[in-house]
């Protein structure tokens, strides 16, 4: 596996550019790629796999109130990992210098879509004031986010997410760099994901921060 723990950082840069500090601030959600390697994209993607097993429905988390007829088959399963917590820890200077905040992590997991990659439309947890996400396994369509819902409550997001005539496909979309992650204001922005058939065990690895004061 890249990079025992203690020793060589995994990460191949932790500077932030200024356009990338830019589209944050304008937008925010900004792609930053070529944070690490391959080699730590595929021992990323086999601790995810392995992990699967340990893999269970958090008690925390968003939950979109929808109809019982929006009701998900089943919740999505979580898992964590040595390695997914060592990158956490590393990707603090990046999310620092991104938001200019003095940002601490506060939980990681692998989410596991195991037949498709649906994802209610909500808003993060107040342990998320930044998200980082990249795939760890597998393929996921895009992230829909929907900044004319700013300020919108859960329960006004589950009334749409329950709507038949709600446009799921509607909201700008966004994908994760192979090899880096893309940042979310997720408390901020609403965001979902219209859902479709994985064809195989795929996941997503999210790194959630908050600010210290």
């Amino acid at each position: 596996m890249t990079g025992a723990p203690g020793t060589t950082p995994l990460l191949h840069r932790t500077a932030v550019t200024p356009a990338e500090r830019r589209d944050w601030a304008a937008h925010g959600h900004v792609a930053l790629p070529g944070l690490w390697g391959p080699g730590l994209a595929r021992d990323l993607a086999a601790e995810c796999r392995a992990r699967h097993a340990a893999a269970g429905v958090p008690r925390g988390g968003p939950r979109t109130p929808v109809s019982a007829r929006r009701a998900p088959r089943r919740a999505t399963p979580a898992a964590g990992g040595p390695l997914l917590a060592r990158i956490h820890l590393e990707l603090t200077g990046p999310a620092r210098a991104l938001t200019g905040r003095l940002l601490v992590p506060t939980f990681a997991a692998y989410g596991y879509y195991e037949h498709d990659d649906e994802v209610f439309l909500h808003i993060d947890t107040e342990l998320c004031e930044l998200t980082l996400l990249t795939t760890a396994a597998g393929r996921v369509g895009p992230l829909h986010l929907h900044p004319g819902l700013t300020g919108a409550s859960m329960a006004e997001l589950g009334a749409l997410e329950s709507d038949p005539a709600w446009d799921r496909a509607g909201g700008t979309p966004v994908t994760y760099p192979a090899t880096g992650v893309t940042a979310l204001d997720g408390r901020r922005l609403p965001h979902h994901r219209p859902g479709r058939p994985t064809g195989e065990l795929s996941a997503v690895a999210a790194f959630c921060y908050r600010s210290l004061f």
